[in-house]
């Protein structure tokens, strides 16, 4: 599916997010250039992407797919990883052309474990950016939480809610949430989730699990839709959205 280029009112706003599978796709081979391309297409304001993975102190495949797509990068890594010395970092990143007010990034399982190599030693946390948006502020968030370990993963996406709730301006958060929406959020919390009906988006070649999507506060209008895309083991998520006055 492509995007036609078109320019977005005050107050609106069009987020990508994908889990790009440490940049490689299912064979294997490096996918900055279907990354590259679907930012392209899709005309995304902000990129939310996890399961970056970067060589320590060198962020140089984020960075390049930033500069050559036109974005400001911001990466925070999750956690860090390597045997005597540190050797790369592995996290959530967001890419934006909006004017950046703040960013903070929170850990959401605790205690931090020591990563031995294995997914659920893993640490997850969220990345949070406040944007200027057309004269109105906004949070924008990505996350990924863990995929095996079910307790770890309740606590982490009450964490999520927690964060969110403290927050001074309307906020949307996208991820890889490992878990479909209605097994977690009630019908009475004021949470959006976009897109709705859910749709199945990992695995990529044949998906039966809603995981990936996108939260949004109460009074924020968006939609959402799955792009069917190769370059990864799940689909891409587009969100358009526009903020209460």
């Amino acid at each position: 599916m492509t995007f036609s280029a078109s320019a977005r009112r005050d107050g609106e706003i069009r987020i990508l997010h994908w889990n790009i599978h440490s940049w490689l796709d299912d064979s294997g081979q490096s996918n900055i250039d279907a990354v590259i391309k679907l930012i392209a297409d899709a005309d995304p304001d902000v990129v939310s992407l996890v399961e970056v993975d970067e060589a320590w102190g060198a962020p140089a495949q984020l960075y390049d797919v930033a500069a050559r797509a036109g974005y400001v990068p911001i990466f925070i890594p999750t956690f860090e990883f390597g045997a005597e010395a540190p050797a790369g970092g592995f996290g959530n990143a967001l890419l934006t052309r909006l004017p950046i007010l703040a960013v903070q990034q929170w850990e959401l399982v605790w205690p931090t474990p020591l990563y031995d190599g294995s997914e659920p030693s893993e640490s997850r946390s969220v990345l949070l950016i406040k944007l200027d948006v057309g004269g109105n502020s906004l949070w924008v968030g990505s996350t990924h939480l863990p995929r095996s370990d079910d307790q770890a993963r309740h606590v982490a996406l009450q964490r999520v809610l927690t964060l969110v709730g403290k927050l001074d301006d309307p906020w949307l958060v996208c991820g890889d949430f490992n878990m479909a929406p209605p097994a977690w959020l009630a019908n009475d919390q004021a949470v959006a989730v976009r897109p709705n009906p859910m749709q199945p988006t990992h695995p990529a070649d044949e998906p039966v699990e809603p995981i990936d999507y996108c939260l949004a506060a109460f009074g924020i209008a968006a939609n959402a839709e799955v792009l069917r895309r190769t370059g990864s083991d799940h689909l891409p998520v587009v969100v358009s959205a526009r903020l209460p006055r």
